[in-house]
Parts: C-alpha cells; structure tokens; sequence
C-alpha cells in the first residue's frame, strides 16, 4: 500500500508577479484632463432628492384623482361600519 507524501509547507514558495502570469494588461495612457471631470448631470438621470420625495402634479386631473380615491374610500369603510352594524343589529334580533 502506498501511502501519498504530505508536502512540507515550511518551506518558501516563489511569489511570481503579474508580469510572469501572462494576464498582465498594458495601461493605456490617458490624457490627464479628463481623469478629475466635475459631477456634471447626465441627462435623463434623478436628482437625489427626486429618488426619496415624491413629485406629484399639481393640476385640476391629479387633484379629482386623489379626491374619487378619498371619497371611494370614506364610502367603502361606511358601508362595511353600516354593514357590520346591520348584521349585529338582525343578529340581536334572532
């Protein structure tokens, strides 16, 4: 039976750098201007402040939107409050 050797790990591997890889990448030279441009806004891009508000129109068809939603709303919870009133009101009566 043959037993595998175990490595000795006390001694020093040779690191070898990128250059001794073949993966190294030529660094193309880059004019210095355009290495520090300014935070100039790209079009199309939100604001910071755009990402956390909301922005909503303010016009006459925004506004009866919100207005229908309330009072689908308000009309909903009366008619489930009266429905549940109702209901408990036969209920007594049995």
């Amino acid at each position: 039976m043959t037993h595998a050797r175990i490595q000795n790990f006390s001694d020093s591997v040779p690191v070898r750098g990128p250059a001794a890889t073949g993966t190294a990448r030529r660094r193309i030279p880059v004019d210095p201007r355009y290495l520090n441009l300014p935070n100039e806004p790209v079009p199309g891009e939100i604001e910071p402040w755009q990402a956390v508000t909301p922005v909503r129109p303010d016009t006459a068809h925004s506004r009866s939107l919100r207005f229908l939603d309330t009072a689908g709303e308000l009309l909903a919870a009366a008619f489930i409050i009266g429905g549940g009133m109702m209901l408990t009101g036969f209920a007594s009566l049995l």
